[in-house]
């Protein structure tokens, strides 16, 4: 049957198998991204919400998501998120993003608390200082992404607008295909959650496209997404 989510549990994840050290790759073990997160999260002075894994290729590959309560508002929760891989397909990458409460949907920006390793050099001396030091960030982030939203919201588009954003979101940008596609179409007849918006927004739009974007396989999730804000992003800015 075909696998239709890649929802993990943490003991999953801390128990795929780390692959061995060599000279020029020097895998990262997701318990130690957990522990580095979370204590993070600790240190900064903040409150941890959910944890949220997801994983394909026996834990290969996976990605943590950890909403913080500390800094949110009546609509969305602050979120770190990280994407790891023991088979070299994926750098290392800490992202700063936000979870919709009503209904679970991610954003994640790329311009704002972004940064990525590669398996090389000294990164197995990363602290939890230093994502610390990342996380504290995460306030000026959280309120970038309040204004991008609250500008998104009163940014109206047409059907044809909205036909044509979705051909460039699949065609033009890549980050989503012919099934998201079909699940976006059926969240503009039928949307399955309140947005607080009007259903001609940009804002709208954005959240049933990561609506559809859930599934997505964890090696795509986090960069699909940044390529996503970033795309509605522009669009208030030109």
């Amino acid at each position: 049957m075909t696998q239709t989510t890649f929802s993990a549990t943490r003991d999953l994840i801390i128990n795929a198998p780390v692959p061995e050290q060599t000279r020029t790759y020097k895998p990262i073990p997701h318990q130690q991204l957990i522990d580095l997160t979370l204590d993070g999260i600790d240190k900064a002075g903040f409150k941890l919400g959910k944890e949220h894994y997801t994983a394909a290729m026996d834990g290969k590959v996976a990605n943590g998501r950890f909403t913080i309560q500390s800094i949110a508002d009546s609509e969305m929760e602050l979120e770190v998120g990280w994407q790891n891989s023991y088979n070299k397909s994926l750098t290392l990458k800490f992202a700063i993003g936000t979870r919709i409460i009503v209904c679970q949907n991610g954003c994640v920006s790329g311009d704002f608390g972004s940064f990525k390793k590669k398996h090389v050099g000294d990164i197995q001396m990363m602290t939890p200082y230093m994502m610390t030091d990342f996380i504290q960030t995460a306030g000026d982030s959280f309120r970038q992404m309040q204004i991008d939203r609250d500008h998104m919201k009163d940014v109206r588009v047409t059907k044809r607008t909205t036909a044509e954003l979705i051909g460039r979101m699949m065609i033009e940008e890549n980050f989503i295909a012919s099934t998201q596609v079909n699940i976006i179409r059926d969240q503009l007849n039928k949307p399955s959650f309140d947005y607080n918006a009007q259903d001609d927004s940009l804002w709208q739009l954005y959240q049933h496209t990561t609506f559809a974007m859930k599934e997505l396989h964890p090696t795509h999730w986090m960069s699909n997404h940044i390529k996503a804000h970033g795309f509605f992003k522009q669009l208030v800015n030109i």
